[in-house]
């Protein structure tokens, strides 16, 4: 049996199956145990292509053909998935047209405002006793106020400063002066007729300030013009009329008197009226946009087709910079002195303010909002080269905080015009109304539906994820599960360069195998490797032989 023992195979030690990385921390530096630790990641990550960088039984220029292979495609992964985020991040927002139109039924009308171009009319210019020339002269000096972007005669301002304090006593509105002066909505509006009903005129049109200065204004629903305490800000109470049906017989229609007798002061070398569509929250201002202009003449049926289009902004993206979606929701506070915001608000309040600050006036066509009163001389503060200050653009007005509403709707015109023989002409909704110098206009709505804009995010973070998942799942087989594989890595190695344990050697102990579990044969006996038939015949006599001794 001791004979038997000795020709017994051992088995093999287990220490082959021991990885580098079970020797204690405390006796590699960092450096080793991270490069390591990473060996050991790049064997048994997902990603299989890592396993070829550490395979120590392939050459070494091969695993250096695969390094520079996976830093090729890293690179161009990094470079696609930059560009990726870089398009999400420049156009965050997408505008489309909404797959359901809306009724032009159901629109509101647009502001229609009516300026005779006489914008100062004879009747209205005698204030004093003294003779027509001296009158004439010096109240012409105040139709300046209209042209103030052009090189005007202020010679004559001192006298008429003193002609006006003498008769009003004192000190002087000149906004309130100025409205006094020109055409009123009682004189030049004839008749109107709204969807086809006959109407007051005075009950259709207010007078109110415009970018042309005091005129007759339709369905405009904004706070009164002048406002000297903010705290009496009061919101909009006017109700705005709706479109209702279609057709020139279900629109507005209007008759008007030129006051050919009684022009004085004419900002423009024609004779007739200056017809401005906007929208009902805005202040008209041409330098905003959003604002359509048609001149109307004398003896002449004007014909207005309107056209809307919707603009509207779903709520996701409000959380958004601005600078980003590059608008503003009417319910977010931006000025105290406005109710609702609007773009052509914001650049009106900002240009106000600019002017305030740089000559200390506002021009008198401006709404009034606080105790800043309007003086005569109000743009420019300079005697010579007024534009100076706007030929560079450092010292241009720029209105940074102002943005376009989310939710808009713009008007656009498609004009046309008839004449009207003198006398003789019959307009078909006013029978029994002969025409003689007067101008007919007709504003109208003539398309069933309206074109209604959608602006949304363009794409949603799952979606910027979906893509760049797909890049790196092309390029390196990269996924989800990966990353688990990272952090868990990371946080092994962690532990091991910054405890005196080894994570990994401590786990690898608790599963090491026995010694005895590692044999797969069991106990070899050579004996039992020999043919039976010789073992009996050699052996077998040798033993007996053997015990006679």
């Amino acid at each position: 049996m001791l004979w038997v023992e000795r020709n017994k195979v051992k088995p093999k030690s287990n220490t082959f199956i021991k990885q580098t990385w079970m020797i204690k921390v405390s006796d590699k530096s960092r450096l080793k145990t991270t490069l390591k630790s990473l060996k050991l990641y790049c064997i048994h990550s997902s990603v299989n292509s890592l396993k070829y960088l550490v395979d120590s039984q392939r050459p070494w220029f091969e695993r250096i053909m695969w390094v520079i292979i996976h830093c090729i495609i890293i690179s161009f992964l990094v470079s696609m998935v930059h560009t990726s985020y870089q398009e999400f991040m420049s156009a965050p927002i997408i505008t489309s047209r909404d797959a359901n139109d809306i009724k032009t039924s159901h629109l509101f009308f647009p502001v229609l405002y009516l300026c005779d171009v006489p914008s100062i009319n004879f009747s209205n210019a005698k204030v004093t006793d003294r003779s027509v020339d001296e009158i004439l002269n010096l109240i012409m000096q105040l139709g300046n106020l209209y042209v103030s972007m052009m090189v005007t005669d202020n010679s004559n301002n001192v006298e008429l400063d003193k002609l006006l304090t003498t008769y009003y006593n004192g000190s002087y509105d000149v906004a309130q002066i100025m409205k006094t002066l020109t055409p009123q909505c009682s004189t030049m509006l004839l008749k109107c007729m709204l969807h086809g009903i006959d109407r007051n005129c005075s009950e259709l049109f207010e007078f109110r300030k415009t970018q042309d200065g005091y005129c007759c204004t339709f369905n405009y629903v904004r706070e009164s013009d002048d406002i000297p305490e903010l705290n009496n800000m009061i919101k909009l109470t006017r109700d705005q009329e709706r479109v209702e049906n279609l057709g020139i017989e279900h629109g507005l229609s209007v008759i008007m008197d030129p006051l050919l007798n009684d022009d004085f002061y004419s900002i423009l070398p024609i004779k007739g009226w200056k017809v401005t569509v906007f929208n009902p929250t805005d202040y008209p201002d041409m330098t905003s946009g959003g604002v359509t202009e048609v001149f109307a003449m004398p003896q002449y049926e004007t014909y207005l087709n309107v056209e809307a289009t919707l603009f509207s902004s779903s709520q996701t993206i409000i959380n958004l910079p601005r600078n980003k979606r590059k608008c503003i929701f009417s319910d977010e506070t931006v000025f105290s002195n406005i109710t609702i915001y609007t773009y052509s608000d914001c650049i009106v309040n900002c240009k106000i303010n600019d002017i305030q600050e740089f000559c200390g006036c506002r021009p008198f066509i401006y709404p009034r909002r606080g105790k800043k009163e309007s003086k005569q001389l109000m743009i420019f503060p300079y005697e010579d080269n007024h534009s100076s200050f706007l030929e560079e653009e450092d010292k241009a007005l720029h209105c940074l905080h102002c943005y376009p509403a989310c939710n808009d709707i713009t008007y656009a015109i498609l004009s046309r015009r008839n004449h009207m023989d003198h006398g003789t002409f019959e307009p078909n909704l006013f029978p029994n109304y002969k025409i003689t110098n007067e101008g007919v206009l007709h504003v109208y709505f003539s398309n069933y539906l309206t074109i209604q804009l959608k602006q949304d995010v363009s794409s949603y973070w799952y979606n910027l994820l979906s893509d760049i998942g797909g890049l790196c799942g092309v390029f390196i087989g990269f996924s989800f599960i990966t990353i688990v594989e990272l952090l868990y890595f990371f946080v092994l190695l962690f532990h091991d360069l910054f405890c005196k344990k080894s994570t990994l050697q401590k786990d690898d102990r608790k599963t090491e195998i026995p010694p005895d579990q590692t044999q797969t044969i069991g106990e070899l006996y050579w004996n039992e490797l020999l043919p039976r038939s010789w073992h009996s015949a050699t052996y077998g006599k040798f033993s007996t032989k053997k015990a006679r001794y």
